[in-house]
C-alpha cells in the first residue's frame, strides 16, 4: 500500500530530535511520486517521499493547527 500524501500547506517537524527543522507541503509530483516542501528556517526548497510523513523516526511529524479564538 502507497503512503497517502500529506496535505498541501500542513506543517511538518522532523522526527529526529538531533534536527531543528519544520517544513511545509507546497505540492505534489504524482508522477515521481515526491512532495514539495519548504523548509521555514531556511526557505530552502526540496523534495520529499510521501512516506517520510508518518510521524515515525527518520520521518516527518504534524503540527497541529493552533485553535482560534473561541466564541462565546
Amino acid at each position: 500500500m502507497r503512503a497517502p500524501y500529506p496535505p498541501v500547506g500542513s506543517k511538518w517537524k522532523e522526527a529526529d530530535v538531533r534536527v531543528s527543522r519544520t517544513v511545509e507541503v507546497i505540492r505534489y509530483d504524482m508522477e515521481k511520486r515526491r512532495v514539495r516542501i519548504a523548509c521555514l528556517e531556511t526557505q530552502k526548497l526540496t523534495w520529499a517521499k510521501p512516506e517520510r510523513f508518518n510521524g515515525k523516526s527518520g520521518g516527518y511529524v504534524p503540527i497541529p493547527r493552533a485553535a482560534g479564538p473561541s466564541r462565546r
